[in-house]
């Protein structure tokens, strides 16, 4: 801390170095973020989220405008929010553009170090535990914090951003069953951990998020990360009541302002990830079934193959495999988008792994979210599928081997893989004999 600072001031100042106006190394699944000036707008592709750094000497109201339009034009809400010590004027020119004001929160940072542990009471009271992967407790949490009102960054939020292995949710089981939820993430290469929300001002919520965020590793964090120093939140009423008398320090005040196109928005992000959720397990099992998928490293092929539907041998690929299974990937998208209705989701599935429903439609290509998943099977089994299994792609790895199916797929992309892959291996399951 600088000589003079009070604690709230230094915090404040790391708050604003660390967390306002950063791009983030791994943006949310399905979202775009781009920089103008010190603006970071991220695009959900429903709706999008205006942050910045300091505005001296910016044009705030030329930034603003500009800002609006980009919003128009990709027809998504919008959502900017303005801190108390932001410069005065930006309020004014955020209502001239047709923003409107919302709510207003605290924000809070505690230093994780002096938020005391979780009590140790005997489990037949109250206790906290993480969340558990029973599938009704996790829709009674979700109910909950749907529930709950407005949050930093809402569980639902959360989840559909796919940050997984950054985040907790922390359950507080009492006599009587689930008394609430809290949930946090740690803020990828700062020193923050952001609690999310909670579903009710419980300090033992935060003590045990906060005894999580201390731990030396976190267990899914793809890559190193600065080791978490501060808590932070927003919060106001009973919580924030609840968050001051634990330790946690008002740095600031957030006022969110919200501006709507003239068009309605999309209602779904175009990439969803998917892992474990009933539409990810449906989508498997209705494919197991139809196609028989038997999983194995010796028996192949490793489902029924349709008889309207080409395998073709990777081998071929050989020393040019990163060069031409480029090609191969962009003849299978151009089919898919091609036989796809627009609105029509697909799934890209990998065995045993997360997956993902996106429209290929809003995909791919400047200012979208790059095209989900791949063709090449690189260790393990990748699908393309539509959701009535009319059309996909099945990529065995250890066959090392590419099966297209349905007719308008076939119709689209056969000459093109043929030129790159050679000769057909198998057309119906059967052996070619070369075409």
């Amino acid at each position: 801390m600088r000589r003079g600072d009070t604690p709230a001031a230094y915090l404040l100042a790391t708050h604003d170095a660390q967390l306002r106006g950063r791009v983030p190394e791994d943006p949310p699944v399905g979202a775009v973020i781009e920089q103008d000036g010190p603006v970071v707008r991220t695009h959900y592709g429903t709706h999008g989220s205006v942050d910045h750094g300091d505005l001296t000497g910016v044009d705030i109201g030329a930034l603003v405008r500009r800002q609006r339009d980009v919003f128009a034009e990709r027809g998504e809400a919008a959502r900017w929010t303005v801190h108390s010590h932001d410069s005065p004027s930006l309020d004014e020119h955020l209502r001239a553009e047709g923003f409107t004001r919302g709510w207003d929160r605290s924000v809070l940072v505690a230093t994780l170090d002096t938020i005391p542990p979780p009590p140790r009471v005997p489990s037949h009271k109250r206790r906290v535990r993480p969340l558990s992967g029973d599938g009704r407790e996790y829709e009674d949490v979700r109910r909950l914090a749907a529930e709950a009102g407005p949050q930093r960054t809402p569980l639902a939020e959360l989840e559909a951003d796919g940050l997984a292995w950054d985040m907790q949710v922390l359950v507080l089981e009492g006599r009587s069953g689930l008394l609430g939820a809290g949930w946090a993430e740690v803020v990828q290469d700062t020193e923050f951990v952001s609690l999310g929300g909670m579903t009710a001002p419980h300090p033992e919520l935060v003590e045990g998020l906060a005894e999580w965020a201390r731990q030396p590793k976190h267990r899914y964090a793809p890559s190193p990360a600065r080791h978490p120093r501060y808590l932070i939140a927003e919060a106001d009423g009973d919580h924030r009541t609840a968050l001051r008398e634990i330790g946690f320090c008002e740095i600031t005040q957030a006022t969110s302002y919200q501006w709507n196109p003239p068009v309605t928005p999309p209602a779904t992000r175009p990439v969803t990830l998917l892992f474990g959720e009933p539409e990810h397990n449906e989508i498997w099992d209705a494919f197991e079934k139809r196609f028989a998928f038997k999983p194995s490293t010796t028996r192949y092929p490793g489902i029924a193959e349709p008889p309207v539907s080409a395998t073709w041998d990777l081998t071929a690929l050989k020393g040019e495999r990163d060069t031409l299974v480029e090609a191969i990937q962009a003849i299978v998208e151009r089919g898919l988008v091609a036989c796809t209705r627009p609105g029509e989701f697909l799934y890209w599935l990998d065995w045993n792994h997360a997956g993902y429903r996106f429209d290929p439609h809003r995909v791919s290509g400047p200012g979208r979210p790059r095209w989900p998943g791949a063709v090449d099977p690189d260790g393990d089994y990748y699908l393309y599928l539509t959701s009535d299994l009319r059309l996909g792609t099945f990529g065995h790895p250890w066959e090392d081997t590419l099966c297209v199916f349905g007719e308008d797929l076939l119709a689209e992309v056969e000459m093109k893989l043929t030129e790159v892959l050679g000769p057909v291996l198998r057309r119906g399951g059967r052996t070619s004999g070369g075409g």
